[in-house]
């Protein structure tokens, strides 16, 4: 399955072995990755586009390359199955290149995703982040997803992070 998700001003594709420059720019820049424990190596860039490529095989997994409609690749989003807290989650993520933040590109790919996994069956996605990462709070309430509860993050130095539900409205 090849995933193509286009929103107002965006389209969201399914990573290739190619794209691992550009995947490579975002992740490794400092002030993007300023909430993260520290910019990704090329080790840590090549293994995020292997797994992204390996979500592939799962349906409606994996992450995505945020593309400008002119073209420009400006961030990386997507839905994971991943642990969180000890709990397996559908798990919505967000990354967008500082040159691009407070436009609402994150609000918008984030909303596409959202919108997407539920309609393919999941029926709680939910969107952790750092307590200081205030735009990423911003984006998850915006969605209007719910404020679950706030943890200790050992996978995240240790910092106060809250995690947030979308459940699928029943029909």
């Amino acid at each position: 399955m090849n995933v193509r998700i286009e929103t107002e001003r965006l389209n969201l594709r399914e990573y290739t072995v190619g794209d691992l420059y550009l995947l490579s720019s975002l992740l490794s820049d400092a002030t993007t990755m300023a909430h993260w424990p520290a910019p990704l190596t090329e080790t840590q860039v090549s293994a995020w586009l292997e797994r992204a490529l390996d979500d592939y095989a799962s349906p409606h997994y994996g992450r995505l390359a945020v593309m400008l409609k002119t073209g420009e690749y400006i961030g990386d989003a997507g839905i994971v199955r991943t642990m969180i807290d000890g709990v397996l989650e559908n798990d919505l993520g967000y990354i967008i290149d500082h040159r691009y933040w407070g436009r609402g590109y994150g609000l918008e790919a984030a909303r596409a995703l959202r919108d997407y996994g539920h309609r393919h069956g999941m029926t709680r996605i939910v969107a952790n982040m750092a307590t200081s990462n205030v735009s990423s709070v911003r984006v998850a309430e915006k969605l209007g997803m719910t404020l679950a509860r706030t943890f200790i993050n050992a996978g995240n130095r240790d910092l106060e992070t809250r995690l947030y539900v979308s459940h699928k409205a029943r029909a």
